[in-house]
């Protein structure tokens, strides 16, 4: 019972922070085995509610060659590089690139954990992909086919509140205009105050101590 309210209320918590529902679909590329090309299609995720969040996964199954240009990259300490496409009922496509270690990717036997983070609006910020750290490394058994096992999760971000500039724009010049009637009392310092009666003083009586030095010897005959 305590744990189907705990689900019930986690479900509750999620929903209320999105203001917004709708589909999402996220095309997942990937730079391996790509025949010339930067990028090619290593699968999708698609969701028909986010607030939902249940997420169908689809993925093309590795092949030799692909576990051989990961094992090449990790003789150098190379990189796994994913692109993510993103797109909404309400956005345009958003493009996210991240990387992982090769040789990490291989050693936790192609498993990995994509989240997608999102604001409460709906918009996607960011998507992340990444491994966990494997205490045995998996080695993986000669075959034709290597299945990619992914997990996906929605990440929700509180929006930070964005400041009224309009409204401190107005603030300021209130307390300019009382200022200048004199309803508001200037507590700055006296220097802050008047710098710049001060200033021009400071310089011609600089300027004026260098073109006549005191105490300076006679001139010679």
């Amino acid at each position: 019972m305590i744990l189907l309210l705990s689900i019930y209320s986690t479900l509750i918590y999620h929903a209320a922070c999105l203001d917004y529902d709708g589909w999402l679909n996220i095309k997942v590329e990937h730079s391996l085995n790509c025949n010339g090309d930067k990028y090619c299609n290593r699968g999708t995720i698609s969701l028909k509610s986010i607030r939902a969040g249940t997420a169908i996964i689809e993925q093309t199954a590795f092949n030799n060659n692909h576990i051989e240009e990961l094992k090449e990259l990790s003789q150098f300490d190379g990189f796994y590089t994913i692109r993510t496409l993103v797109t909404t009922a309400d956005s345009k496509e958003t493009e996210f690139l991240s990387s992982v270690k090769a040789k990490a990717f291989l050693e936790n036997g192609l498993s990995d954990v994509i989240s997608a983070w999102v604001l409460p609006n709906g918009e996607v910020i960011a998507v992340t992909f990444q491994v966990m750290n494997a205490s045995q490394p998996n080695q993986l058994k000669q075959n034709s086919e290597y299945q990619i096992n992914s997990n996906f999760y929605l990440r929700h971000v509180d929006q930070a509140p964005v400041p009224d500039t309009a409204s401190y724009i107005q603030k300021l010049e209130r307390e300019k205009e009382a200022r200048e009637k004199g309803d508001l009392k200037d507590n700055r310092p006296f220097l802050s105050r008047y710098w710049m009666y001060i200033v021009p003083v400071a310089i011609f009586v600089l300027i004026s101590g260098v073109g006549n030095p005191e105490g300076g010897a006679p001139p010679s005959r």
